[in-house]
């Protein structure tokens, strides 16, 4: 995988806030790819999916007005969006994921 493609699944995995002007990695993905194959980094990712979908339950079932909602949901999304590239990538490199 090229290092473009990492840093782009690594730019879905950071979330920059701006009003405290810093970022925040949710996954250090580079790292991540260097020491595992893409198969157990994606395999880790649908955990973390796993994992923040059982917390958007509970947040749902709780108060649907709040904000963590709204937070939840992105960092879903950007899992998501992490783990399509990293099978895109690896896939265009010639192996299934």
């Amino acid at each position: 995988m090229s290092t473009k493609e990492i840093q782009n699944i690594q730019n879905f995995l950071t979330i920059y806030k701006e009003d405290e002007n810093r970022r925040h990695q949710i996954v250090n993905v580079e790292l991540m790819l260097r020491k595992h194959p893409p198969v157990a980094v994606i395999g880790f990712l649908d955990g973390l999916h796993k994992e923040y979908a059982k917390k958007l339950q509970k947040i749902i079932r709780e108060d649907k007005t709040s904000s963590q909602l709204n937070k939840i949901l992105g960092t879903k999304f950007r899992i998501k969006m992490a783990i399509n590239c990293i099978r895109n990538a690896h896939k265009e490199g010639g192996q299934a994921a």
